[in-house]
């Protein structure tokens, strides 16, 4: 990545473009500006030029308070605010669970039609069809309760709670009596695991 210029042009002749290279591990803090701070990191933006995209690029650099750890965002939006890239990038893991879920457990990759408008019903409700399902396990506990989202922990509670009932029902226990139900709920969290 190199910098842009911004100082006085020559009247003749190519006009300067550039103003050297970045070195990544020592940022010239002149050229990019400071936009923010938290209590681990300072962060930091500027519009460069990407060489290997031949494009001008907006990158946020983000410094911990040791000064030894740092990373690059990018965006090829020049116009993004700084903020926003950084907030998209934290919701980048959420989007990859989402899509994870999506294929493992809503069928994703399952459609075999060949219509754009076909494929993109199907891609949309497998989506959706996570979304629902987080919007119905988180509903259905308590605020204070609730932890990371795993579409194979909604499985898996579902698959438990038949067969649960199945087995109570089957040895003629009532689940709702305070007797069987520390034993109800410890065949229910069998199977859950964090996200």
């Amino acid at each position: 990545m190199r910098y842009l210029y911004h100082g006085p042009r020559n009247k003749t002749g190519r006009p300067k473009m550039y103003d050297g290279k970045i070195d990544c591990n020592c940022i010239d803090k002149r050229r990019l500006r400071w936009f923010k701070a938290d209590g681990v990191c300072d962060y930091y933006s500027g519009v460069v030029n990407a060489v290997t995209f031949n494009r001008q690029v907006r990158i946020v650099y983000i410094e911990g308070k040791n000064r030894k750890h740092r990373c690059f965002l990018m965006s090829t939006d020049t116009q993004l605010a700084p903020e926003k890239i950084v907030e998209y990038y934290k919701l980048r893991f959420q989007i990859e669970f989402l899509i994870r879920d999506s294929k493992v457990y809503a069928g994703l990759e399952e459609c075999q039609a060949r219509d754009k408008e076909k494929l993109d019903f199907h891609f949309n409700l497998a989506l959706a069809s996570v979304g629902v399902a987080k919007a119905a396990y988180w509903l259905s506990i308590p605020e204070e309760q609730r932890g990371a989202f795993s579409m194979r922990n909604v499985k898996m509670l579902f698959t438990c709670r038949l067969f649960t009932d199945r087995v109570f029902t089957n040895l003629g226990l009532d689940p709702s009596l305070n007797k069987h139900q520390e034993a109800y709920n410890q065949c229910l969290d069998i199977e859950k695991i964090a996200a």
